[in-house]
């Protein structure tokens, strides 16, 4: 019979699931009373599971052959409640979790899972339930960890294997797999050898029939007995057809130019059109007699045996040859530095395939020139025509492509969104050669940012698939170690990558040779430095990528030959700011060399000229009092106080442990810092990424604020106006709660008053209306989307395209005449991207300043509807003369003074531009 106490529960949970287990929880009984759960209890959980996962409880984790349920997933029964207060009684909070784990219902595992202390066994428990919500990072890092600590864990193993195989990473999941299966376990060893086998057979027959399409078809180049790849053209037309041009171009007589029309009229067939068809008539009615000798010089340069390809460019380009001048450019890779030409002659061709690849190199050579808005404009336009004409491999090219340009701007998930699309069609394709080329964004997106564990699996799986290349998997290795702040590591990579026979050395590992140098020096380093630069100097002709070369010089000499070094990133400085600012590469080697410049100077006990260096950089005039520079270089950490009498003290570390996008900043400034701030009525705080946009780095009684940039003084006072944005219509697919209604105050307004409310407060009818407004209020949802944008975005009404979103972006392309002050009372809208690598302060608090803003008030995390009170009261203060700092902190301190809720308000950031 049950007690009384159970009777109670089993009434709630007829009502109220949820509340059941609070209720058994509440019964503490001490631990280890009551009789433990029966066997028939874990073979019950054991016989309805359907997971993959391994658990570590021994109950759960006994083999159970999985089978297909054949049908709709059936609801597992409740769990007894007599069994979960015995394990609560027990003090067993792994069974518990196991027990719910088990039935699938993972958000009740990892409750209990995260009350848990960390250890291998939990961290792998609470990683299968990542996995579960498709949290991948999460789930990869913690498993690493796992690994890390007790390299044959069988269970972190086996999730390992599952996170890796459901990220599309399936040789890296088979290696893993193979290794739980040689652990001997019953049942799960021959399970894991199962899914090994399948995970890289499915694979490796992507690349057979790859390898197999394009080589029969390279075979048409010198071989003219080689059968026509008919089959090979209907299954995989993307790869026949890429090397189907050169069988053409090489093709040194009339006659086998015609033999190659069946070829052609097949490939037609699945693409559409007759632009094959009508390239091997044309080019059967040249002269032979004086393009069959180039033809055959064509056909060497395309197997790598011609002596001088550049002779054979510009004799093709002489001959009016138009098409075998378009595939000697691709060849010898001078598409770029030709770009005219190339552009000129593919029109004459009037083929949809080449016209996208020329689209693609126009679009490139517009990003290098800073204007990535065109860039981008035409990828979309070329992936538009792309699609509709159905040639499918050149599409996953342009997406690939698109994928690389946002990520050179820093605008990572829509980077990433667009190269896991591509990925995912290039696997349906069988695209073999563009799945590489997509690992190797996605280990750049990943790594930058802060993603390490995934970055360092994307480089692994490359390295699976038996591309045979040395020197790029070492070089992104190293440089994520380097991030992640493991130099030993790092230095193992680096100088693995160094003794890659007959491969040349990278730019990129010319950084990490740079930035190792440091903390890991070793003699001969300046001499592999020279080899990677003249390397890089050869194959990157763009002037950025000289730019870039040279921070990278300057960078490795600063530490060992200090003069020559500042003289180089002096110089990187001049040169890059002479390029656009679009130009995201040399903004990087720009934002870098400050950074080097800074930490120097910090290392040598520079402090005046540390905080100099930040306010140039900021473009902002040097603080002469109250003020607190912050500079992090990689491992290296410059903080400079100047007090209420200009007194200069610094603080240099130069070996923090970890990486700085997880650091917990609160105590991060030291005291004897922070003593000389005292007095201060309000702090200047300089800072770049990745310190800007930390709301904790002085305490909440210290009024402070970041400044960046200045403000352009309009010619005219403007005339005040008070813009507020509220009562958003929010699409409905986001499923936001409707916000309360503002209501102006009733006390007489001083200036102007314009509201923007339901349907009108559209992103184009805000953005058109904030141009010469003195202050902007807008009271509405705030979300991280990363479909939408990297930093946080603030949620208006949508429009007839069905834009709804005000993204840091697009503001920053505005002009401000008001120089307004603003305040964003929506959460999060104040959060800043977070990147490993981001050269700009990215975020809508940054965007508003960069815009033309005096000031703008931003939370960084999510914030009560009371919120829209807080703002006002700040904004009320500063109306009054308060200074926007001082007003901040005072109502705050109000806030926090009467309501122990109201924490939320420390982490509200304030920018200002002088």
């Amino acid at each position: 019979m049950l007690k009384p106490a159970y009777d109670k529960v089993l009434v709630l949970a007829l009502a109220t699931p949820v509340l059941v287990l609070t209720v058994l929880l509440a019964r503490t009984p001490s631990k280890g009373s009551g009789a433990p759960v029966s066997a028939q209890f874990w073979a019950e959980r054991r016989g309805a599971s359907r997971i993959e996962a391994r658990l570590t409880h021994p109950e759960a984790d006994r083999y159970r052959p999985r089978t297909s349920a054949g049908g709709c997933p059936v609801p597992p029964e409740p769990i007894p409640l007599r069994d979960l207060a015995r394990l609560e009684e027990a003090g067993d909070l792994s069974g518990i979790a196991a027990a719910y784990a088990l039935q699938g219902e993972w958000n009740q595992a990892a409750a209990f899972l995260e009350r848990m202390p960390s250890s291998p066994d939990r961290d792998s428990d609470l990683a299968a339930a990542y996995l579960a919500r498709g949290a991948h990072e999460q789930a990869l890092r913690l498993l690493d960890g796992v690994l890390k600590a007790r390299p044959k864990h069988p269970q972190a193993m086996w999730n390992r294997a599952l996170v890796l195989q459901s990220m599309g990473l399936t040789m890296k999941a088979a290696d893993t797999f193979e290794q739980v299966a040689l652990m001997g376990e019953q049942g799960w060893s021959r399970e894991a050898k199962a899914n090994a086998r399948e995970q890289r057979d499915e694979t490796l027959e992507r690349a057979r029939r790859w390898k197999e399409a394009r080589e029969a078809t390279l075979a048409l180049v010198d071989d003219p007995q080689a059968p026509l790849p008919l089959e090979a053209a209907r299954r995989d037309p993307g790869i026949v057809r890429q090397v189907f041009y050169d069988a053409v171009r090489a093709a040194p007589t009339k006659e086998r130019v015609l033999a190659l029309l069946p070829l052609a009229q097949e490939l037609d067939r699945g693409h559409g059109g007759s632009s094959l068809t009508d390239y091997v008539k044309r080019v059967s009615g040249r002269n032979f007699a004086r393009r069959g000798a180039l033809a055959r010089d064509y056909a060497s340069l395309v197997r790598g045996k011609l002596a001088q390809p550049d002779a054979l460019l510009e004799r093709v380009l002489a001959s009016g040859e138009d098409d075998l001048f378009l595939g000697a450019a691709v060849h010898t890779r001078a598409t770029r530095r030709m770009l005219s030409q190339v552009v000129e002659r593919a029109k004459r061709q009037n083929d949809p395939w080449f016209n996208l690849y020329v689209e693609r190199e126009e679009a490139i050579r517009e990003t290098a020139e800073g204007q990535w808005w065109k860039a981008e404009q035409r990828f979309f336009s070329a992936l538009q025509r792309c699609r509709e004409g159905g040639l499918s491999a050149r599409c996953v090219d342009l997406e690939l492509r698109l994928g690389i340009l946002y990520a050179d701007l820093q605008r990572l998930t829509e980077g990433e969104q667009h190269t896991r699309n591509a990925w995912a069609w290039a696997r349906q394709l069988r695209e073999w050669d563009m799945e590489f080329t997509a690992l190797e964004v996605l280990a750049a997106i990943t790594r930058s940012r802060g993603d390490f564990a995934s970055s360092r699996a994307y480089v692994e799986e490359w390295s699976a698939r038996g591309r045979g290349n040395c020197v790029w998997p070492r070089e992104n290795l190293a440089h994520t170690y380097y991030l992640d702040n493991r130099m030993d590591d790092a230095r193992r990579e680096v100088d693995a990558n160094a003794a890659c026979e007959k491969e040349s050395l990278s730019l990129l590992f010319a950084v990490n040779l740079a930035e190792l140098s440091r903390t890991r020096p070793k003699p001969g380093d300046e001499a592999l430095l020279r080899r990677a630069l003249t390397w890089a100097s050869h194959s990157n002709p763009m002037p950025s990528d000289a730019v870039y070369a040279r921070y990278v010089e300057g960078r490795f000499l600063l530490d060992s030959d200090r003069a020559r070094g500042t003289a180089l990133l002096k110089q990187t400085l001049a040169e890059a700011e002479a390029l656009p600012r679009g130009d995201s590469l040399a903004r990087e080697a720009w934002a870098l060399s400050y950074s080097s410049l800074v930490t120097d100077a910090g290392k040598a006990g520079e402090f005046t000229q540390a905080l100099e260096l930040m306010a140039t950089q900021l473009g902002t005039p040097v603080p002469q009092r109250c003020a607190l520079a912050a500079a992090v270089h990689g491992e290296r950490t410059v903080l400079v106080a100047r007090g209420t009498q200009g007194q200069v003290v610094g603080h240099y570390e130069a070996d923090r442990q970890g990486p700085f996008i997880r650091a917990d900043t609160s105590r991060w400034v030291p005291e004897r810092l922070r003593a000389v701030l005292r007095g201060c009525e309000r702090v200047d705080v300089l800072a770049w990424p990745p310190v800007f946009g930390r709301t904790d780095l002085l305490p909440p009684e210290v009024p402070w604020s970041f400044r960046l940039g200045r403000t352009a003084q309009p010619r005219t006072t403007p005339a005040a106006r008070r813009l507020v944005v509220s009562s958003v219509d929010a699409p409905a697919l986001l499923q936001l709660p409707r916000l309360p209604q503002w209501l102006p105050s009733q006390e007489a307004e001083p200036v102007p008053l314009q509201v923007l409310s339901g349907s009108d407060a559209t992103p184009a009818r805000v953005l058109a209306d904030m141009r010469d407004a003195t202050e902007i209020e807008i009271h509405a949802h705030g979300i991280m989307d990363p479909s939408l944008s990297d930093a946080s975005l603030v949620v208006l009404s949508p429009e007839t395209s069905g834009r709804y979103a005000l993204t840091a972006d697009v503001v920053r392309q505005q002009k401000l005449t008001g120089a307004p002050m603003v305040f964003l009372a929506a959460c999060s809208a104040g959060r800043a991207a977070s990147t490993t690598t981001s050269h700009e302060p990215f975020s809508l608090p940054a965007a508003f300043i960069d815009a033309g803003a005096r000031a703008v008030l931003a939370s960084t995390v999510d914030i009560p509807d009371a919120a829209g009170r807080f703002f006002d009261g700040v904004r009320r203060r500063i109306r009054e003369g308060a200074a926007p700092a001082v007003a901040l902190r005072d109502e705050r301190q109000r806030w926090l003074e009467r309501d122990s809720r109201a924490g939320w308000t420390r982490h509200v950031i304030l920018v200002e531009s002088y």
